[in-house]
């Protein structure tokens, strides 16, 4: 089942990532069993330090009631911004009882709290609340916290210091690349996989229609093999392909070969 949540909210007040999601859906109309999460009307306005928080508050119970009623076992995500990705991580992390490490492959770390951040847009908050930490009211929506021994990330770059300091901090696996033998050794024993992909990590002269294109990209071909090499030998029970501001379905066809990895 793939699910197409095409929250753009947590990017702040423009919306290039609904944009995105509209032409990603097209990519995606003849796929079996798609569902879409619905949007919010709500005001745009800034709450405890985070923008957009009310629509993000009712998209994510919608998000959380539609999994909690499908129940699946394994969950495709289409987005989007990465603050969707709190729903999916913390349901599969919950029937899965801690067993699954998160690959992070972002060119953010995605680890502010509301205090921490300089843009106060969710978008960059999923990880940390993930963790337990940030808005009360948006961690008691998850069906669970994880720890940060179960994230691995992959490509990041562009970085607050607040989360690099974190980072270092928590010892989190950080890695600059795709090279598959360096990530099996970051997995370290865990038996599901989770792999979240914000395609801003990719190299920007292969693909730019990103929210914040970043400097120092990964190349296409290496994000999908990781993809495939990772399904092939790990039991991958979630994927998550966030943040494209695409106008047109032709613009996607540098990043298809990814966009086929997303059904499990």
């Amino acid at each position: 089942m793939i699910f197409i949540n095409p929250q753009w909210q947590g990017s702040g007040f423009t919306d290039e990532i609904r944009t995105g999601t509209e032409t990603l859906k097209q990519y995606y109309i003849n796929f079996n069993e798609v569902v879409e999460v619905p949007l919010s009307k709500k005001k745009l306005s800034i709450v405890e330090n985070i923008k957009c928080f009310h629509p993000i508050i009712e998209q994510t119970i919608s998000f959380k009631k539609l999994i909690t009623d499908i129940h699946p076992v394994k969950i495709s995500t289409i987005g989007g911004d990465c603050g969707i990705e709190i729903i999916p991580i913390s349901y599969l992390n919950k029937i899965y009882q801690n067993d699954i490490i998160i690959i992070w492959i972002d060119a953010h770390a995605d680890l502010n709290t509301p205090e921490s951040s300089p843009s106060k847009t969710f978008h960059g908050m999923p990880l940390r609340t993930l963790l337990g930490e940030g808005n009360r009211q948006i961690i008691d929506l998850l069906f669970s916290t994880i720890t940060a021994e179960q994230i691995c990330f992959v490509g990041v770059r562009d970085l607050d210091e607040s989360e690099s300091n974190y980072i270092s901090g928590k010892e989190i696996k950080t890695l600059s690349n795709c090279n598959f033998s360096d990530i099996q050794a970051a997995i370290n024993g865990f038996n599901k996989i989770y792999i979240h992909l914000d395609l801003d990590v990719l190299d920007r002269e292969e693909f730019e229609f990103t929210m914040f294109p970043t400097k120092g990209g990964i190349k296409i071909k290496d994000v999908t093999q990781l993809i495939k090499d990772l399904k092939v030998h790990y039991d991958v029970v979630g994927i998550c392909i966030t943040e494209s501001t695409a106008s047109k379905l032709e613009l996607l066809k540098p990043i298809w070969p990814i966009l086929e990895q997303i059904e499990l």
